[in-house]
């Protein structure tokens, strides 16, 4: 009984699977006789990615059209952006100095509360805390 299962799981599995094949063989024939536009056009914009700098890549590309129609838009405040960022603080249950300028502050003070402690440092930026509520 169970070898009959089996055999007959084999035959259905098998003629699936050779159905498969016949549509893969003939998807392959049909596509090797003329290949298409989209395919061609794949293969070139993967050279081309390859050969970039990944800078190149990422940034965006416009035309002249709206570049000017950007530039038009935009005021001169634009033009005096910030490049670098700016970093937050980080919130600690314990604040420490890290270095001889670094230096604690008390802010923020309101009538219920005692306020944030804060350590400032004018050295190194990344010294900046705050202690938590």
């Amino acid at each position: 009984m169970a070898s009959r299962l089996s055999i007959a799981r084999c035959m259905r599995s098998s003629s699936s699977i050779s159905g498969l094949a016949n549509s893969l063989r003939a998807l392959s024939v049909n596509s090797a006789s003329r290949p298409t536009i989209a395919t061609a056009t794949v293969v070139q914009t993967q050279a081309q990615t390859q050969t970039r700098a990944l800078s190149t890549v990422l940034t965006p590309r416009f035309g002249p059209s709206v570049i000017s129609a950007r530039n038009t838009f935009a005021g001169p405040a634009a033009v005096s952006a910030v490049v670098q960022q700016t970093r937050g603080m980080k919130v600690h249950s314990s604040i420490k100095k890290r270095c001889e300028h670094c230096k604690i502050v008390r802010r923020k003070k309101s009538k219920r509360g005692n306020g944030y402690r804060y350590v400032i440092c004018s050295a190194n930026p990344r010294h900046k805390q705050r202690q938590g509520a």
